[in-house]
């Protein structure tokens, strides 16, 4: 059972699509003072601005571990589905306005000197938007991390289980070299 890690002072937020289908951010702030970890996942859950999920809640585990006050999420892909076949059997997929948000979250990287987190596990090589966002992320000169690997060399979810399970004490580490 997953207790609250957030209180309730924080600030939750999300831009979601009028049609409700397509998530482009989501945000949770508890302590201002301090710099945002920025993320990105594979695609969007039903999180939004006022629902959290078990896989956000990880990722404010880490964020706090970390030292960060928040979280900024952005997704390779922004329909929302909560499994990553359903999202991966659409073909629009990405969101119309998806890059947008991403271009926005180096920005806000590199603005603050922060690495990226990225965390979008198996499938993100689905249309190429994995090699799109490192490179991406290259021309920006923004680091990104992980939290550990996969067998593919993909970064691992939050949610990895069993033997491939993340330590509660994982301090995040480089992802490839993806700084020119």
């Amino acid at each position: 059972m997953q207790t609250d890690l957030l209180g309730p002072s924080v600030h939750k937020s999300a831009v979601i699509s009028d049609c409700r289908c397509y998530r482009y951010e989501l945000r949770r702030i508890w302590d201002a003072r301090k710099r945002l970890l920025v993320v990105c996942m594979l695609n969007p859950s039903t999180a939004d601005d006022e629902t959290d999920d078990p896989t956000l809640h990880e990722l404010i585990y880490f964020a706090k571990l970390w030292g960060y006050g928040g979280l900024s999420v952005v997704n390779l892909n922004a329909l929302r589905a909560a499994h990553p076949g359903e999202m991966m059997a659409q073909t629009a997929c990405v969101g119309p306005k998806n890059s947008e948000f991403i271009e926005a979250a180096f920005a806000f990287a590199c603005h603050q000197g922060t690495p990226l987190l990225v965390a979008w596990g198996n499938g993100g090589d689905h249309l190429g938007r994995d090699e799109w966002f490192i490179t991406r992320a290259r021309l920006h000169a923004v680091a990104l991390i992980c939290l550990g690997t996969n067998r593919d060399g993909s970064p691992k979810h939050p949610m990895s289980r069993g033997r491939h399970r993340i330590p509660r004490d994982q301090q995040p580490i480089m992802f490839r070299d993806a700084l020119p």
